[in-house]
């Protein structure tokens, strides 16, 4: 038989080609299949809202895991509706789900999808686990008892917004009654809360830039609830290290006059930075101020999200200061901090409902 040079190679060649395209069709439809196989549906959504329709209570935080895939969110709102609650006020939007977004709530439900479940980390004791089918869980923590004595970002109207003139002056930005610090000129020079994208996570905080040359911003809560922890976190905003244009932004954390913390963001820095600082004594009460400066502040957009933790009584007055005839208050003997939240226990018993038809 006579075989001309070059055909065995081009059959071979050929049988190879059509082989890789079968293949490539197979692990096509294996994947979009997967893909379905995880993703929620309706029955697994209606299922995660019924039980929520059922067992939710007064004081319950609802978060999604992974945010962007939450879907249906109607479902759940009517849950909260249908006991007289309040979903907007309850939903958690930070992302990934954070025990700090959700402070002040008594639990937090978490609809997982997606399979995600198991990258849910929260250092809370977990009360229950359903399993849902199609990728879906729906799980309850217990948040316990909230270390918060004062949110500065709850408490934005109470601040007081200042902003460096060229002449070295600091002048008070304008409360507008709802939002936000408007401090003249560019939106971006107002203070205001808002979820912002800062170290691949989406969280609320006050945005602050410092202003243009020279720039600082500088905001002061005068009266704050005493405590004995300044704790938050601070950082560059994706739109901020996306530009190159100005320089790196120092951030000072005062209470009265005295420094109790500072940090020098580097304008290519993408990550949340936090802090924990324990108090004195004598801080108790006293104006709690952060600074924003940069030699060049364009483009500096900096996200700060702080509280003041563990309460205490301020310090009593001079004697010199009361009324004649009137006894100094006594003096509360300090408390110990709070003990941190348990770390997450594994429920008694995970319940998976049977398969659907």
């Amino acid at each position: 038989m006579n075989i001309v040079p070059g055909t065995r190679g081009s059959l071979a060649a050929a049988f190879i080609g059509v082989v890789a395209l079968f293949a490539a069709a197979i692990a096509m439809f294996a994947l979009r299949t997967g893909r379905h196989a995880v993703a929620p549906d309706d029955a697994s959504l209606a299922a995660a809202a019924k039980i929520l329709a059922r067992d939710v209570q007064l004081g319950d935080a609802i978060g999604f895991h992974p945010e962007w895939s939450a879907s249906q969110k109607w479902r759940f709102a009517d849950a909260y509706r249908q006991n007289a609650l309040k979903y907007d006020d309850a939903l958690i939007v930070g992302d990934p789900t954070d025990l700090w977004d959700a402070d002040g709530f008594k639990r937090l439900w978490v609809v997982s999808t997606h399979n995600r479940a198991a990258t849910l980390k929260l250092s809370a004791r977990r009360l229950r686990d359903e399993d849902l089918d199609h990728g879906t869980e729906l799980q309850l923590f217990d948040l316990g008892a909230s270390r918060t004595a004062y949110d500065l970002r709850k408490h934005l109207a109470d601040a007081i917004v200042e902003r460096k003139q060229p002449d070295g002056t600091l002048r008070r930005c304008i409360w507008n009654g709802e939002s936000k610090h408007i401090c003249g000129g560019d939106w971006w020079l107002d203070v205001f809360d808002a979820v912002h994208e800062v170290g691949n996570s989406r969280h609320n905080g006050l945005m602050v830039q410092p202003g243009a040359k020279d720039g600082l911003a500088r905001i002061t809560w005068p009266r704050p609830t005493p405590a004995r922890v300044l704790a938050g976190r601070v950082g560059l905003r994706l739109w901020a290290v996306r530009n190159d244009i100005g320089s790196d932004v120092k951030v000072r954390a005062l209470v009265g006059e005295r420094e109790v913390w500072s940090i020098t963001l580097h304008k290519a820095d993408f990550a949340w930075h936090p802090f924990e600082v324990r108090l004195q004594p004598a801080d108790a009460g006293r104006p709690v101020i952060f600074e924003f400066s940069a030699a060049d502040g364009n483009w500096r957009q900096t996200v700060l999200d702080a509280r003041l933790l563990d309460a205490t009584a301020a310090p009593a007055p001079p004697h010199a200061a009361l009324p004649p005839g009137v006894l100094p208050a006594p003096i509360v003997a300090a408390q110990p901090l709070a003990a941190p939240a348990p770390a997450a226990a594994e429920p008694a018993k995970k319940e998976k409902r049977g398969k659907r038809r």
